[in-house]
Order: C-alpha cells, then structure tokens, then sequence
C-alpha cells in the first residue's frame, strides 16, 4: 500500500507517455473522426433548421397571401352582392312607379268615362222627360177635367212613365253597371 502512496518515478513516466500516445492514437484514430461525425451533425442539424425556418416563411408568406386573396374575393363578392341589391330595388321602385302612373292612367280612363255615361244618361233622361212632359200636357189639354178621368190619365201618365223607364234606362243602368264592375274588376 504504501507502494501506491509513494509511485515509482520511472512508472509515473511511462504512465504518461502511454496516455499521451493513447491520447494521441485516439485522436488521430477516434477523435478526429467523432468530432468531423459531430460537426457533419451539427451541420446537418444548422440546415434542417435554416430549411424549416425557410418552409415557415415561405408558408407564412402562402398563407399571408391566400388570406389577402380570400379577403379580396369577399369583398368582390359582397360589392357584386350590394350592387345586385341596389340594382333589384331601383327595378322594383321602377315597377311600382309603372303600376302606379298605370293605375292612375286607368282610374282617369274609368272616371272620365263614368262622366260621359252620367252626362249622357242625363242628356237623355232630360229629352225623355221633357217628351213625356209634352205628351203629359197633350193629354192634359186633350181631355176634360173630371176626377174619374183625371185618376185614369194619371195612371195612363204613370205607365207611360214606368214603361219608358223600363225601355230606355234599364239598358244604359245595366250598362252603367257593367262598366263599374269591369273597373272595380
């Protein structure tokens, strides 16, 4: 034991330089081809890395673009949707002023042809009773005045009033008629 406490010098000499020739064989023999696997490693880890980097920008870029794209194409799609809106609503704004100059034309149309008819039933109505007046005062002056005769020519007075109402005003009031129903129609 005390041989190991207190070492040879000639074996602490050969000690060390068989170290050092181990250490310099396995330098030139392991070393030198760890640290060339090593640094090959870390080269290829430094490029994969530079490569990702790259893929994400590159994707990041793709994707800023695609998004830009999107949103452009949503705009286009929503500027086409509002123009279309607007669009259909002065088309529709176009077809409601048409129908309502169209029913205002029609309403004057109708009025102006109810006034016609109203004038002209009361042209006649006027003749016929100015003509019935006539006959009326005719009999009147023909006859003597008597209560029995003047009862009979007020009857006579009043069917020729009744049958006269029954030729010549029922067919222009079934015609009056007529024309209100096809306008209210």
């Amino acid at each position: 034991m005390e041989s190991l406490l207190n070492p040879d010098k000639g074996l602490i000499i050969w000690t060390i330089i068989t170290f050092v020739c181990l250490v310099l064989l396995l330098g030139k023999v392991a070393w030198k081809p760890l640290l060339q696997v090593l640094k090959e490693r870390e080269d290829g880890i430094r490029r994969a890395i530079d490569e990702a980097n790259s893929a994400r920008q590159t994707a990041d870029q793709l994707k800023a673009q695609y998004e830009q794209e999107l949103a452009r194409g949503q705009e286009k799609a929503q500027a086409l949707l509002n123009q279309t809106q607007a669009e259909a609503q002065k088309i529709r704004e176009q077809i409601l002023k048409e129908a309502e100059a169209e029913a205002r034309r029609f309403s004057e149309q109708t009025r102006r042809q109810m006034e016609e008819e109203k004038e002209k039933l009361s042209r006649d109505l006027r003749r016929e009773v100015a003509g019935l007046s006539l006959k009326v005062a005719e009999k009147l002056l023909r006859h003597s005045v008597n209560a029995k005769e003047n009862e009979a020519l007020v009857q006579g007075i009043l069917k020729d009033i009744d049958d006269w109402v029954m030729r010549s005003m029922i067919p222009d009031l079934a015609r009056y008629e007529k024309s209100q129903s096809d306008q209210a129609a």
